[in-house]
């Protein structure tokens, strides 16, 4: 385990990561690869060393600049996606996510409660997961090119979705 990055407060880079995380997705690839001539010790033998990236661990908005993923306005739940309960508040104008009461089990009595929050009770269940087969089928025709920024930058392909 490697803490790689950890950034925080008024001047952190937001939409810019990708200049603090490039070195980190070289040596990523270069691990998925594969490092030939690594010695261990204990057994006395050379191997080729292969590793992964299996998670990572950030806030909300963090996750959406590293992913590409929208995280803000009316759709911005990576669970729930189009399906989204969003609502704009009469006096604030933000935006409140309502439909959070579906991840409770069927009969839990806050899906009953109405005043507590916005006057209907809750009936919804929540999404099912995506299978494999649909994930592959969402990103199927993207095309990534790491270090460049949707719609900026003058690339040559300024329509891509870029990571």
């Amino acid at each position: 385990m490697m803490l790689t990055l950890l950034i925080f407060g008024p001047k952190q880079p937001e939409n810019d990561i990708d200049i603090y995380l490039e070195p980190l997705i070289d040596d990523l690839k270069s691990l998925w690869d594969g490092i030939k001539g690594v010695y261990d010790a204990h057994i006395g033998e050379y191997f080729t060393l292969i590793a992964a990236l299996l998670w990572t661990i950030n806030d909300f908005p963090a996750y959406g600049n590293i992913s590409g993923c929208i995280t803000k306005g009316y759709k911005p739940c990576p669970i729930c996606g189009d399906d989204t309960p969003s609502h704009r508040l009469k006096n604030g104008h933000k935006i409140c996510y309502i439909g959070h009461r579906k991840w409770l089990p069927i009969y839990h009595p806050y899906r009953r409660q109405r005043a507590a929050f916005n006057g209907k009770p809750e009936y919804d269940t929540p999404p099912k997961p995506l299978t494999g087969e649909e994930v592959l089928q969402m990103v199927e025709g993207i095309n990534y090119k790491w270090g460049l920024k949707k719609g900026g930058g003058g690339s040559e392909n300024d329509g891509d979705r870029v990571c």
